[in-house]
């Protein structure tokens, strides 16, 4: 009972994906509508050839009553009817083409833009949950197989149901009692295509989860190859890259034997079928109740039906590859927007004051990272925030930007709730500047002034001096023209952060965010990066989440956040004094240094 629950549970579901695959075709039903009415003229004129045939055969090649010229001259007529007839094949085939092609591209360019401005409008917890990879391959793979769906199946389908009913029709009119005797052929053809169909899902099942397991591998372990070269793993990862790839080969396999026993087992239908036309036809011709013109136009028929008998097959397994894409594209589709707090309500930062009041938050909903945090940052002084990995340091950057809601507690910019600001023009002012600064293919004028070509040059000039980068990236070959390419090799981590500063600027930030941004470049931009900060804060609110102290000597106040609470605040000599979580911090990575 159980199991037969399941198959209508999942029938349903598959049949929902399907249909609401067809609704991004209602924008373009006209096309259909057309795409259909051209099949059904090339379904007919498909049926036309036989007819065309068994008409010369038996009125004029076989007849004892014409003369030669008129035989002559009616095999002509029906020479150039069958060419006229195979021109409009040609010609109606092309038309279905050209619009099933057209309504394929224009329906997976609408799901791939709605798919992809969906994305934009996740929040990050779904990219925490997410590889990109996987989200990549829904917009790109998966919605090539649905474009392959509406280009060659709808259409292929109307017309290979029609070319059947037509073809029966045509053989029963031929000879009812040949069509008779042939009948009971049929029933083992559905039965095979049944039986076909069970082995079928099961074998591409296991091909497309082996698939998705070979894909993953393969990106994890190009992500870490510099791990695998450097411990010498590549014998062991490719034994076990092996393994999998041999899964995926015998699931391959499986899938091709059932394809290899299915396309004989038709054609030994199809041949066996022919020999008996031939017995009983052959019969039916010397009793003088059939021509040879009618047994020619019935094998031809035969012919005809046996392909769309082997296309549904094949159209049946993309079909199902159809609806395993729709299945992911839309899982993603359903996903939740970020809250964008209030669209109507305040859209700027005035003063940039930041309250944090008995905030709790978690990512899993299991395990607390910051827990009852109540804080303040204000313009005008330089914030630091320091402790170990894993504290809670980044959490409160996520949180003030809006990444982040909290489950417990509020978060006020200028006395103002945080769910009260319009969340996207919020983030125009509030600029975070992460470790690891990505920069877009293009050049770096376009990288900080994020392709916003109305903002005159004058201005990014400007802000790369204000934040003291200016120097440095005149000194690249073609300055601000230089290009990036893949996500910004060969400019220096320090570069980076700087073009992000100016960046910042440059958009008016009110708040700046710097996330361990001094952890991994030299002394001298290091310097500038400090230097460009304290001039930053005379005026905006800055917060400096740091790991290493010596970043943090000269800050106004050093928050330490130990276990997602806040353990002490004060200046550097204060926390020393008190020799508390600061103090520990501060012995453990000095004693470490002179150790080194």
């Amino acid at each position: 009972m159980k199991n037969e629950e399941n198959i209508k549970k999942e029938g349903k579901k598959k049949a929902g994906v399907f249909f609401r695959l067809l609704k991004y075709a209602l924008p373009y039903w006209h096309l259909l509508a057309l795409a259909i009415v051209v099949v059904l003229v090339l379904t007919y004129l498909a049926l036309l050839p036989p007819q065309i045939v068994r008409k010369a055969i038996n009125t004029y090649i076989l007849s004892e009553s014409l003369q030669t010229a008129e035989k002559l001259s009616g095999i002509s007529k029906q020479s150039l009817l069958f060419l006229i007839v195979s021109g409009g094949i040609f010609l109606f085939e092309y038309l279905s083409i050209l619009v099933t092609t057209y309504i394929g591209g224009r329906v997976v360019y609408d799901l791939r833009r709605q798919l992809y401005d969906h994305v934009l409008k996740l929040p990050m917890s779904f990219f925490d949950r997410h590889p990109s990879g996987q989200i990549t391959t829904r917009i790109t793979s998966d919605t090539q197989n649905v474009q392959e769906f509406f280009t060659s199946v709808i259409t292929s389908i109307v017309n290979d149901v029609f070319l059947l009913a037509g073809v029966i029709i045509m053989m029963w009119r031929i000879s009812s009692r040949l069509f008779l005797d042939i009948i009971y052929i049929f029933p083992v053809i559905i039965v095979a295509m049944i039986v076909f169909r069970y082995f079928d899902i099961r074998a591409y099942r296991a091909v497309r989860s082996n698939i998705a397991r070979i894909n993953a591998y393969i990106a994890e372990n190009l992500a870490g190859m510099p791990v695998i070269k450097l411990f010498n793993a590549e014998d062991y990862k490719r034994k076990e890259f092996d393994q999998i790839n041999r899964e995926l080969y015998k699931a391959r396999m499986n899938q091709l034997y059932v394809f290899g026993i299915f396309r004989p087992l038709i054609n030994f239908l199809y041949y066996l079928t022919l020999s008996l036309i031939i017995w009983f036809g052959s019969k039916y011709i010397l009793g003088k109740v059939l021509n040879f013109g009618d047994l020619y136009a019935f094998v031809s028929y035969i012919d005809t039906f046996m392909r769309p008998i082997e296309d549904l097959s094949e159209k049946y397994d993309i079909i199902q590859n159809t609806i395993a894409s729709g299945e992911k594209i839309f899982a993603l589709l359903d996903e939740p927007q970020e809250e964008q707090g209030n669209s109507n309500g305040k859209k700027s930062i005035e003063k940039g004051v930041i309250e944090f009041k008995d905030v709790w938050f978690s990512y899993d909903n299991k395990r607390w990272v910051l827990q009852g945090v109540n804080l303040s940052f204000s313009p005008g002084e330089l914030v630091a925030i320091v402790g170990e990995t894993g504290a809670g340091k980044t959490t409160i950057m996520n949180l003030i930007n809006g990444m982040y809601r909290p489950q417990k507690g509020v978060i006020l910019i200028d006395n103002v709730p945080l769910e009260e600001y319009d969340i996207h023009a919020l983030r125009k002012e509030v600029s975070a500047v992460p470790q690891d600064v990505v920069l877009f293919s293009g050049t770096l004028l376009d990288n900080i002034r994020l392709f916003h070509d109305e903002i005159p040059e004058e201005e990014v000039y400007k802000a790369l001096e204000k934040v003291e980068a200016l120097e440095i990236i005149q000194r690249l070959p073609k300055g601000i023209y230089t290009e990036i390419v893949e996500r910004g090799k060969g400019i220096s981590a320090g570069e980076r952060q700087l073009i992000a500063l100016a960046r910042s600027v440059l958009f008016g930030a009110k708040i700046f965010i710097l996330d361990e941004a001094t952890s991994n470049i030299d002394v001298e931009t290091e310097h500038k990066i400090q230097k460009a900060v304290r001039e930053l804060s005379k005026e905006n609110t800055v917060i400096m989440i740091a790991h290493r102290l010596s970043t943090v000597v000269n800050a106004d106040r050093i928050i330490v956040v130990a276990d997602g609470k806040i353990a002490e605040e004060g200046k550097h000599f204060e926390l020393l004094k008190k020799k508390g979580a600061y103090y520990k911090l501060y012995e453990i990575q000095f004693a470490k240094e002179e150790t080194a």
